[in-house]
């Protein structure tokens, strides 16, 4: 059977090195240097936004400096998105021309690798589907968005998933002001959302649901998925740009 490399969530709480360890891996899959590679992450409280947002238009700048919530710009495209330690996050590092993936365009790319989540809730006995064009729902309701880059033959796609994150921080950091809606900026579409919790009839366990996801995908992708850590090179990158770029304001506020 296929083996893919299995990074755990035991590296970083930090969102702006969370993201640095997630280019790190893109860049040195693209070197070849790593295996194919799915990884869990989880930060403390973050508004992440995409490359290509404008973060006046999309966060709550004033709740987050009053609440210490930390705001970090990703190099992958799609909407804000809020994290805590209530999330549990992934991401998959594969090659463009991999079987599970070959053809498709990226609509396609995206149903196939959220099939792995999908799985991992049927584990414990949650129904979702996919919605295009990157959402998992769960009922009318989304619990988890991805969002996707591709470069030099590799794509990286990230996800989060809502476990039992604080829903009314949600709101407050992602809750734009009145002056940006007076001025009828454009915003991402917001959705209605709603938990892992919310929908199960008892606690979820962070280290299970962990474990249910690795078995789903697993079983969705006809993988076996090998405990590793990340590679010295992989560490060195990954410094390097929190230091240069996903620390630095310049980065995180330039639009």
């Amino acid at each position: 059977m296929e083996e893919w490399r299995m990074l755990a969530t035991d590296i970083s709480n930090d969102a702006a090195m969370n993201l640095a360890i997630d280019e790190a891996i893109f860049q040195a899959r693209i070197e070849k240097a790593v295996p194919r590679t799915l990884r869990f992450w989880r930060s403390t409280r973050a508004v992440v936004v995409g490359y290509s947002q404008n973060i006046e238009a999309e966060v709550n700048l004033k709740v987050c400096e009053r609440e210490g919530i930390q705001v970090v710009r990703r190099f992958t495209g799609g909407g804000a998105v809020y994290h805590d330690l209530g999330n549990i996050n992934y991401t998959l590092v594969l090659d463009i021309d991999h079987r599970l993936i070959c053809g498709l365009d990226i609509a396609g790319s995206y149903e196939v690798l959220c099939s792995g989540v999908i799985g991992g809730l049927r584990q414990i006995g949650v129904s979702a589907r996919f919605s295009p064009p990157s959402d998992i729902f769960v009922g009318t309701k989304k619990i988890s968005g991805s969002a996707q880059s591709r470069k030099r033959g590799v794509v990286l796609h990230h996800g989060t998933l809502l476990v039992d994150s604080d829903l009314n921080t949600l709101a407050r950091a992602l809750d734009v002001s009145e002056q940006v809606m007076k001025e009828k900026r454009p915003t991402s579409i917001k959705r209605p959302v709603t938990r892992l919790q919310d929908e199960t009839s008892v606690k979820v366990d962070i280290v299970k649901l962990e474990n249910a996801l690795i078995r789903g995908f697993e079983k969705a992708f006809s993988i076996e998925l090998m405990p590793a850590r990340l590679i010295p090179w992989e560490e060195e990158t990954a410094q390097s740009l929190y230091r240069n770029k996903y620390s630095k304001r310049e980065w995180n506020f330039w639009r």
